[in-house]
């Protein structure tokens, strides 16, 4: 068989019926199936049963004795000999002319970067804690469930930093490294992933906020990436707004005029965000106030591990 001119590069963990799909859609590609090989790297200890490539596509399965995802990219990458190394994740769909269009658009020194949208048989599914991707535009956060680089650029840089805690925030790290030794970006917005929504109940939610604390080492590493935020120190507004809510409530005994004007933001972005997708009525009012302890109890971890990180690399954010 030919040399590959693009590998795809999928790390899994334990979601072998995702990943068959994603290999579906791989299996599915405009791209003539010999210009392109497919490296799948399990996390060790990953359990079965494993999913089976389809037939005509070209896949390797390595076992990572890694189970963080950059280890296992970093074994996936340097395993293959293709110049162009295409990254997503085990719970997308590429669209049939996702590695066409990356193809197309790829330069000596660029890093190319696809449109990421929500699943369309699952967008349903997004509501409450539920998460998904969504890249429209190009972003500095180097996504790798859409993304591709130089093999060239790859070995320059000897691949993701596999120190970043909690398997979050290494992705954003390689881009941004990359775009410091003088990598442009191109934005394909013809090479698609459809990305999985994930519904999840609190407490993974909460685990999975615990994540960023590698904000902060981002901010440490790479200080041009304060840009990024809506405001100096600050990850998000509501992190601001979520503070001042509960500053109001310890003001509230004493000074309730003051604990509502210190609450009021945060409630207001709230009710605009609810109203956005659901109508004005009574049992609407109802469930928004029945259901957003969760939201401000995933937020105040995020909060927590931003603040953490945020000690850990002397870096004031919230």
């Amino acid at each position: 068989m030919s040399d590959p001119e693009v590998a795809v590069v999928i790390a899994t963990r334990d979601r072998e019926q995702r990943l068959a799909f994603a290999l579906e859609a791989l299996a599915a590609q405009s791209l003539p199936a010999e210009r392109f090989e497919v490296v799948v790297v399990r996390a060790a200890g990953a359990r079965g049963p494993h999913a089976e490539p389809p037939p005509g596509l070209r896949v390797r399965f390595l076992d990572s004795d890694h189970a963080a995802p950059a280890a296992q990219r970093n074994e996936g990458w340097r395993a293959t000999s293709a110049p162009l190394v295409a990254f997503t994740d085990d719970d997308c769909r590429p669209e049939p002319g996702w590695l066409e269009e990356l193809l197309a658009a790829a330069v000596p020194g660029a890093v190319v970067q696809g449109r990421t949208a929500a699943d369309p048989a699952e967008a349903h599914l997004l509501y409450g804690l539920a998460r998904t991707i969504e890249v429209s535009g190009p972003t500095p956060w180097g996504e790798t469930c859409n993304i591709a680089y130089p093999r060239e650029l790859m070995e320059r840089l000897c691949g993701f930093d596999e120190s970043f805690p909690r398997a979050w925030g290494e992705d954003t790290d390689l881009f941004l490294r990359a775009r410091e030794a003088g990598a442009t970006l191109e934005f394909a917005p013809g090479a698609v992933v459809r990305h999985a929504v994930v519904r999840r109940t609190l407490r993974q939610a909460i685990r999975e906020a615990a994540r960023y604390d590698a904000i902060p080492l981002l901010v440490a590493r790479h200080p041009e990436h304060r840009r990024t935020f809506p405001g100096p120190g600050l990850v998000k507004t509501s992190h601001a707004t979520l503070v001042l809510a509960f500053a109001g409530a310890l003001a509230a005994r004493r000074r309730p005029v003051l604990g509502v004007a210190l609450g009021a933001p945060y409630v207001l972005a709230a009710l605009r965000t609810h109203l956005a997708t659901n109508p004005v009525s009574a049992p609407s009012l109802a469930r928004l106030a029945l259901h957003l302890p969760a939201p401000v109890a995933v937020e105040t971890a995020e909060v927590i591990a931003t603040v953490r990180g945020a000690i850990r690399n002397r870096v004031a954010m919230i």
